[in-house]
């Protein structure tokens, strides 16, 4: 199927790739967030676990989706540019 439309691979590649980004995009925002109250030295034991487990999902969606786009989304390369 994707072999026969060029055109929905390289969208579909496109796609992961912007989906992947914005994972990590919003796995880092919470990491940020509470980065300077630790640093600070201000106490928030309680939402530090939370925002932890908030990221770890979406690094580890972000790199599922750069996986699935390396290994059945290979992009074709030219005869002459090995």
């Amino acid at each position: 199927m994707f072999q026969d439309n060029p055109s929905l691979r390289k969208t579909i590649r496109i796609g992961l790739l912007v989906f992947a980004i914005m994972a990590f995009i919003s796995g880092t925002m919470p990491l940020a967030i509470i980065s300077p109250a630790i640093l600070s030295g201000t106490s928030m034991p309680d939402q530090f676990p939370a925002f932890a487990i908030i990221a770890v999902v979406n690094y580890s969606f972000a790199v599922i989706l750069l996986l699935v786009r390396s290994k059945f989304f290979k992009k074709k390369l030219d005869q002459g540019q090995q």
